[in-house]
């Protein structure tokens, strides 16, 4: 399992409403980090942003919100090491 890939976000103008949140540039990745930590059915819900390490989801019917943490470069370490099959 491969994490060492540094998440690029949208950058917008000063004058954008966006200018504050940190957008991902690609939604997907931060599906495929939520599946990973537990998300289901990934197709009821909407990317919305990421803050402070995390990435949050709108629920499309219900309108309510979840989070997810971003996996870090510890973790990135972790799951190399888990893969060798050394211990932690």
């Amino acid at each position: 399992m491969k994490n060492n890939k540094t998440i690029k976000y949208r950058i917008y103008p000063k004058e954008s409403v966006f200018s504050e949140l940190q957008i991902r540039e690609n939604p997907d990745e931060a599906f495929e980090n939520a599946i990973k930590r537990g998300m289901k059915n990934p197709e009821d819900w909407m990317y919305m942003y990421s803050e402070k390490g995390r990435d949050y989801f709108k629920h499309s019917a219900t309108r309510g919100y979840t989070s997810y943490r971003q996996f870090g470069v510890i973790e990135s370490i972790k799951n190399i090491l888990k893969n060798w099959g050394g211990k932690i």
